[in-house]
């Protein structure tokens, strides 16, 4: 990647979520609302806009560590268009005490963690999107055995 491909707009849209979606937040955001309701708002619906699926919940939760660490835990859960289920995970750390770096992010697809992806800083919504749309085309290991 190179920095030219971030703008200062792929952080700041505003997602809202269809009002049939199962969420743990609000669907919509508002002034003085969390920017991290956003962020996991912004997942769903660019893991929908990347995939074609259309979303169906959402999960978000937060938990602080004994070391005064938080994790900031999202789950996206889709359905793409042969009915089949997407669920997306991502899990961020923010450290209290940071060694080298402000945090750590993972994403799992379907089940899969995909270690490879694990980065210091989570990317843009719009980008975590593209890169679930491209994990989820990959076929899985045991159909490349086949």
């Amino acid at each position: 990647m190179f920095p030219q491909c971030f703008t200062r707009y792929d952080w700041c849209r505003s997602y809202v979520l269809p009002v049939d979606v199962t969420a743990t937040i609000p669907l919509v955001g508002s002034v003085g609302m969390y920017g991290a309701h956003n962020a996991a708002r912004g997942l769903l619906v660019e893991i929908c806009r990347h995939t074609g699926a259309a979303p169906v919940a959402l999960g978000y939760r937060e938990t602080v560590l004994a070391d005064g660490d938080i994790v900031i835990d999202v789950t996206a859960t889709a359905r793409r268009s042969d009915g089949t289920t997407l669920e997306v995970a991502t899990a961020s750390r923010a450290r209290r005490d940071p060694p080298d770096c402000v945090g750590d992010w993972t994403l799992t697809v379907d089940g899969v963690r995909q270690v490879e992806q694990d980065r210091v800083w989570p990317p843009s919504p719009p980008m975590q999107g593209h890169m679930v749309a491209c994990l989820a085309r990959r076929p899985a290991a045991t159909d490349a055995h086949r």
